[in-house]
């Protein structure tokens, strides 16, 4: 993502003179906070998920075989480029159900296996059991527990927004969703569609 140094310091600017006139400045409003179980924190986090410039949030299920496709072969890729350019990268279940997809091969998402279980609901036991699940979802394909969160009872817009598992949303540092994502994607249209204007 490129800012204009320039073009801030202009709008900065803009702004101060039109605040000298006695127009009041609108400032930017904090991104939204979701309310979600931290796998890592063994806690409920409020938290905008968003990093310095933004965030790429992915609605998934630990059961879902698409999803263990994504972790498998496109969320390291896809984890280390957030890390370098400062844009949170995070994975929120929102189907509270056990069992662990089996990824299938690069080249066949399809190819996989949903996991089995049963459901486990938003019940405190259920959380635990989902959190245990999770734990060994991050061990399976290798992915860091603080960017495993659970949304149990689908609260977040992420949630209500996902037609297909998984969902990737593309998500501004304002908290604003910018592009959303159907089904499995590669990491690098992910990361084209990030950069791009």
């Amino acid at each position: 993502m490129r800012i204009s140094l320039a073009g801030s310091l202009g709008l900065a600017a803009s702004l101060t003179v039109l605040a000298g006139c006695g127009t009041s400045v609108s400032h930017q409003a904090s991104p939204p906070q979701y309310k979600v179980w931290s796998v890592s924190k063994n806690a409920w986090q409020t938290t905008p998920f968003v990093d310095k410039n933004g965030a790429v949030v992915i609605a998934m299920a630990s059961w879902c075989k698409y999803c263990a496709w994504e972790a498998k072969w496109e969320e390291p890729q896809l984890l280390r480029w957030g890390r370098e350019h400062h844009i949170r990268v995070v994975l929120v279940d929102i189907s509270p159900r056990g069992g662990i997809g089996i990824a299938g091969p690069q080249d066949n998402a399809s190819a996989g296996t949903d996991g089995s279980g049963q459901f486990l609901g938003s019940s405190a036991h259920g959380l635990k059991v989902l959190e245990a699940t999770l734990k060994r979802y991050a061990a399976t394909y290798h992915l860091p527990l603080a960017a495993l969160t659970i949304d149990p009872a689908d609260t977040t817009v992420f949630a209500k927004k996902a037609q297909e598992l998984p969902a990737i949303f593309l998500v501004s540092p304002g908290g604003r969703i910018t592009r959303t994502f159907q089904g499995t994607t590669p990491a690098s249209s992910i990361e084209s569609a990030f950069a791009a204007p």
